[in-house]
């Protein structure tokens, strides 16, 4: 079933926003303003480029997914509340279940070169409703931009992870309101199980089988907006870091052994090369910059890695552990390594480490 709302010249989502809809203070509704756009991904072979005025515009479909109808069809209070008035059967129909399976399984959606624009507005009974679902959609998200996005194989981890999360949160919505538009909301919740569907454009061009991606262009603007400002902040900590070249050095090797370099080789650079790395860094890591920049044992971690760089500390091939060469246990992990120097009774064996470091 094809959604009303499509919009050819693909309009930008807008940031949730919410508009109070009854007066009662108590018992008034609340609507999350939210619209996305399903973009095709345009990788045309060379005839088709050559030919592109002869044959058109190139026609995807949006079909239906096996894994997406079992899921789908697998919350019994989501279908009672959205599919009646699609299937037009009561849920209390003996047929009303392999109606909506029907329905399911023959999804089709053709998206040509052009956008298809969903309205996936939620009207909740409640703001505290929306407040809640919103908590917890924002901590899913703060737990996937965690990830590497340099790794691949570790962002389409976190990103499976993640939509498992918000499909599970979005099927718990339904006892807190209902869609404004019930087959484009339900066509958005297809699209998320859809694997030909990217949830990340990162994720594009490592996979062949991808033909459409989500674009959350609100979202973008505003991650590039926090960018600029982090970049700003990356910057004019680099300038002042420029001022202590101690502090640089604690900085550059926290970049190192974040990036997984061969510490004892990397400490024996020229002073230009460590510029470059930590220069590309702040470029391509303004946050992770910050963030090392602002940690206070940044200083004290490098002490230790440049320690264990030397041989002076041993870390377990086999887990975080680190001990002396004698085999006196220092700490499970670096915070508790961390703990280890600053406590008291180990003044002394810190105090001949760190002679031993000013010669290194």
């Amino acid at each position: 079933m094809t959604p009303n709302n499509t919009n050819a010249s693909g309009a930008k989502e807008n940031s949730s926003t919410a508009q109070v809809k009854t007066v009662d203070n108590d018992m008034q509704e609340y609507i999350d303003s939210r619209r996305i756009v399903i973009s095709p991904v345009k990788n045309y072979s060379n005839y088709r480029r050559v030919n592109i005025a002869a044959l058109g515009p190139k026609k995807e479909v949006i079909g239906s997914s096996i894994r997406s109808s079992q899921i789908l069809a697998s919350n019994a209070k989501e279908l009672e509340a959205y599919f009646p008035s699609i299937v037009g059967l009561s849920p209390n129909n003996p047929d009303f279940v392999t109606a909506v399976k029907t329905w399911l399984n023959n999804i089709q959606i053709i998206v040509n070169d052009s956008n298809l624009e969903l309205n996936i507005s939620f009207i909740y009974k409640a703001k505290k409703y929306y407040d809640l679902i919103k908590e917890k959609e924002d901590a899913i998200n703060r737990e996937y931009e965690k990830v590497d996005r340099s790794n691949i194989a570790s962002l389409k981890k976190a990103l499976n992870r993640k939509i498992e999360s918000l499909n599970t949160l979005e099927s718990s919505k339904c006892e807190y309101g209902r869609p404004e538009n019930v087959v484009e909301y339900l066509i958005y919740r297809h699209c998320l199980l859809y694997n030909d569907v990217a949830k990340d454009i990162a994720v594009i061009n490592s996979d062949p089988t991808i033909r459409f991606y989500i674009k959350d262009e609100a979202k973008e603007a505003e991650k590039t907006k926090k960018l600029i400002i982090q970049k700003t902040k990356a910057m004019k900590n680099f300038v002042e870091l420029g001022n202590s070249r101690t502090k640089f050095n604690s900085v550059y090797v926290a970049i190192c052994v974040y990036n997984g370099y061969d510490l004892s080789q990397y400490l024996s650079k020229e002073d230009s090369e460590k510029d470059a790395i930590v220069m590309d860094f702040v470029n391509n890591n303004p946050d992770k910059f910050n963030k090392f920049i602002e940690d206070k044992h940044t200083a004290l971690k490098a002490d230790i890695e440049t320690l264990i760089a030397a041989g002076e500390l041993r870390r377990s091939d086999f887990n975080q552990q680190i001990a002396l060469p004698d085999g006196t246990f220092v700490g499970a992990n670096m915070n508790d390594a961390i703990a280890w120097f600053e406590n008291p009774d180990n003044k002394e064996v810190r105090t001949v480490l760190e002679n031993k470091l000013k010669l290194l």
